[in-house]
């Protein structure tokens, strides 16, 4: 049972670099551990792309790159091989960074 007495903090997940038939299985071990020690946990969808392609304006819905993790998704998830956030090839040190706003 996950402790939700307390949040201590937030804790973002993602697999990266090519579907393996056992990467679900780490990914939903860390999960379940920081659920029951009161993380909240975000799976983020796509690996680093998922983070990549984020759009930072204030009313866009990014819902296509992250979801909310809790212990019934990684139970149901932890049962299929591969990856059930989905990875990318994406390589985040090779991504441009997006021009810096004027002040």
């Amino acid at each position: 049972m996950a402790n939700i007495s307390t949040k201590r903090g937030v804790i973002g997940i993602l697999t990266g670099g090519g579907d393996v038939p056992v990467s679900t299985q780490p990914s939903a071990a860390f999960t379940l551990r920081a659920l029951r020690e009161g993380y909240q946990v975000i799976g983020i969808r796509h690996g680093w792309a998922g983070l990549v392609d984020v759009v930072r304006e204030k009313d866009y819905d990014n819902s296509d790159n992250f979801f909310l993790l809790d212990e019934e998704t990684v139970d149901r998830a932890g049962r299929t091989g591969g990856t059930f956030l989905h990875s990318s090839r994406t390589n985040p040190g090779r991504v441009a960074s997006p021009a810096s706003p004027r002040i």
